[in-house]
């Protein structure tokens, strides 16, 4: 009988891994933790499972957020990126496994202290990074020499669905970030919207153009996987998405020195923020998806070999609707969450999932979802073979 406290377990990717565990885990209590807790009653109430409850939960403090996850066996976290470190900090004081949607790099510095304290904690199990880290991890060990691994996503949903959501979309075009891919050991800086591809996705999103993106599969993979020459992360939101992100750069918005507006110095790229989450058109959207092709290259019984993994899930009129985006998002979360809890695997620290999750497994059930992972292998001069 094992109890999981779910933080922002009524947020827009919350609650789709609430919603997941309610439907197909075995917990003996799910506990949704938010600082909203009205919200959180209104969602829970909606689930009808006498097994779920409501703790308000302030992430931003460390000391209470300790308390607050003794106790549980499990936490899973769908908060913001901005508290990835509070959640792993506390999970390891109060000695409680714990998973994330989300990943921030310098998680991996408790990976030590996790083991001491006897305890898992993996970081960016959500769609990307997550399910394509096990996709990568697929292509890698069906590969004799893996050598290279491509990642590309298109993540279809509103401008402003959410506060944390909006916040990761101008995180990825600001120039100040970080981007980078992996090569030869090294890490090639990159900035935004460089690194054009055109890449097919699946029938519900098609074809689209996809950059560079700050995702941290460039630094998990090769620390799991050694011998990767290369590794890359492109990514693209939809197209009036990337046209509003490609407008902000073009004009200046991130830079830092404050605009006097009236009696108020105001930076840009606040104001655009503020503006957008009050925007009804920045929370409209047609296509609801996600859209992940991972390509593997190597080489098996010595020739050249081609992995190509690809997802699918059915189209929003036929998943919940809006829910279509967050569903691949959350269910991972929920998946990974149950494996722990389960104890389908052993490894102790701060670990990714690529570290931790046997990929055909994760499939299965990601598959018992909705959500089916395509493999194409293709052999230089001998042709497909799977």
């Amino acid at each position: 009988m094992k109890k999981v406290l779910i933080l922002g377990g009524a947020g827009a990717i919350g609650s789709e891994a609430t919603r997941d565990i309610v439907k197909t885990s075995k917990f003996s209590e799910i506990v949704v933790g938010d600082i909203d807790v009205e919200r959180a009653k209104n969602f829970i109430a909606q689930l009808g499972d006498d097994r779920l409850s409501v703790m308000k939960v302030d992430a931003s403090n460390v000391e209470k957020l300790v308390e607050a996850v003794k106790g549980f066996d499990l936490v899973v976290s769908a908060l913001p990126f901005r508290y990835d470190i509070n959640v792993t900090r506390a999970c390891v004081e109060a000695g409680v496994c714990g998973i994330d949607v989300a990943t921030e790099i310098s998680q991996f510095d408790f990976n030590d202290e996790a083991k001491k304290a006897g305890i898992l904690y993996v970081p960016g199990c959500g769609a990307t990074p997550g399910t394509t880290n096990l996709m990568a991890k697929y292509g890698i060990q069906y590969l004799d020499e893996a050598e290279s691994v491509e990642i590309y996503f298109a993540a279809f949903r509103s401008t402003a669905i959410a506060p944390g959501l909006l916040y990761t979309t101008f995180w990825e075009f600001d120039p100040k970030v970080e981007r980078t891919y992996y090569e030869d050991g090294k890490y090639i800086r990159v900035g935004p919207f460089e690194g054009e591809k055109e890449v097919e996705f699946h029938e519900v999103i098609g074809r689209q153009k996809c950059y560079y993106v700050p995702h941290e599969e460039v630094t998990t993979l090769p620390m799991v996987f050694p011998q990767l020459k290369k590794v890359e992360v492109r990514g693209c939101f939809p197209p009036k998405t990337m046209e509003l992100m490609k407008m902000l750069l073009r004009y200046g918005v991130y830079q830092d020195e404050p605009v006097q507006v009236g009696d108020a110095k105001i930076l840009p790229r606040d104001f655009f923020f503020n503006f957008l989450l009050r925007s009804k058109e920045a929370r409209e959207q047609d296509v609801w998806a996600y859209g992940l092709v991972v390509v593997v290259k190597g080489r098996k019984r010595g020739v050249e070999t081609v992995v190509t993994l690809k997802n699918r899930h059915p189209p929003m009129e036929e998943w919940g609707g809006r829910r279509a985006y967050a569903k691949n998002v959350g269910i991972p979360l929920s998946i990974g969450a149950q494996m722990i809890a389960e104890g389908k695997v052993d490894e102790l620290g701060v670990l990714p999932p690529e570290g931790v999750f046997d990929p055909e497994e994760f499939f299965k059930e990601l598959a018992k979802r909705g959500i089916d992972i395509d493999v194409k292998i293709e052999q230089y001069g001998v042709g497909r073979v799977k």
